[in-house]
């Protein structure tokens, strides 16, 4: 009989969570097993992915107008009766506020299959919440099956909060290359602004975010700049755009830097990159890293906590820089630029991150309870 997963997840939006989530239900719709996708957060006018692997149930917790702390008790109760209904032999929770509603569902269901949460950043990071909040998800990590940490250094937050035993934690790499990847690469795009020069082109992909600290690329990119006639593009959107737009303008980068916004699917951009650089102060892996080196871009990144020294294998296939230090980020963007770098071996290192080899690991915990 076929096995069936569930993977429960605020939502489907722009972001590396729900690729991975994505990715994921692709790879086990290829080998048969029933996929239920339980959205339980989402949100109708929000850009969602529009590639669901074909086949997969995706469940949308319905909408309530009750307040905002009763909201979650009946997004419970829905689970709770979702769970009873298709019971998976699986059930993956992603992010802490589908995570902890999930738990407690999966326990008053009486616990139907493993239960699995997916920790995509460095808890000591990210659980800055109310204390009521902190209770429910360090109750969920304990009453777990298991934890899929996507880093060494994601693992190794989780341990020293010490809520559940070592060898409950397993360190997976994150499944980031798709059988479609290729594919949604391979999409033609007609931009003005991409076509409007041959001048070298610098790209970064992620939220406008303070851990994604684009300031400090945007300021290595002005030294850079000085020295060699250049571009940089930013995809993505958040909060920091006013911060940004004016850092722009002050550093007399108009023109030479375009925010671009979301893009629902960046890798045509991706393809036009001389160099591909990530600047964040902190990472739970590091996607768009491996992203570039499976279309043989040169990589330039901050050597933060998270992913980015693992997948660059400590510097054989990108350059890494402090983080926060303009200087040295600037120096590595022009030598990136200068230098000539063959595209097979990058190529080639990517492959360990594909949906097919970290699938079978994902598989290996989940449904056959194998250390990995």
């Amino acid at each position: 009989m076929n096995k069936k997963l569930i993977i429960c997840i605020p939502s489907l939006r722009l972001g590396g969570a729900a690729k991975v989530a994505l990715n994921l239900t692709e790879y086990y719709r290829g080998k048969g097993t029933a996929v239920s996708l339980i959205l339980t957060d989402s949100a109708d006018k929000e850009l969602e992915f529009g590639d669901v692997p074909a086949g997969t149930d995706v469940i949308t917790l319905k909408k309530s107008s009750a307040h905002r702390y009763i909201k979650p008790f009946f997004k419970m109760l829905e689970l709770y009766r979702l769970f009873k209904k298709i019971q998976p032999d699986a059930i993956l929770a992603v992010r802490h506020d589908a995570t902890a509603i999930s738990s407690l569902a999966w326990k008053m269901a009486s616990k139907p299959g493993s239960f699995f949460i997916r920790e995509i950043n460095p808890i000591t990071k990210t659980l800055d919440r109310n204390p009521v909040m902190v209770k429910l998800v360090r109750a969920a990590y304990q009453a777990a099956d298991g934890v899929i940490a996507n880093s060494k250094d994601v693992l190794e937050a989780l341990r020293s909060k010490n809520w559940m035993a070592p060898e409950k934690i397993h360190a997976v790499d994150n499944p980031v290359i798709s059988k479609t990847f290729f594919e949604k690469a391979a999409v033609r795009i007609d931009d003005q602004w991409l076509n409007a020069s041959a001048n070298p082109l610098f790209i970064t992909i992620g939220r406008l975010d303070v851990m994604k600290d684009h300031a400090t690329m945007i300021r290595a990119f002005a030294k850079v700049k000085a020295r060699k006639d250049c571009r940089l593009l930013i995809i993505g959107e958040g909060k920091e755009r006013t911060n940004l737009e004016a850092l722009i303008a002050s550093l007399n980068l108009n023109g030479l830097v375009k925010l671009a916004g979301a893009i629902e699917n960046p890798y045509p951009y991706l393809k036009h990159a001389d160099v591909f650089v990530l600047s964040s102060v902190f990472e739970g892996f590091g996607n768009v890293l491996v992203e570039a080196l499976s279309l043989g871009k040169k990589v330039v990144s901050t050597n933060c906590i998270g992913g980015p020294a693992h997948i660059l294998s400590q510097g054989t296939y990108g350059k890494l820089v402090p983080v926060g230090n303009v200087d040295e980020l600037a120096n590595a963007m022009f030598d990136a630029l200068e230098q000539n770098v063959p595209a097979e071996p990058l190529i080639r290192r990517s492959k360990d991150f594909s949906a097919e080899v970290i699938g079978e690991k994902y598989s290996k915990i989940m449904f056959e309870n194998i250390k990995v």
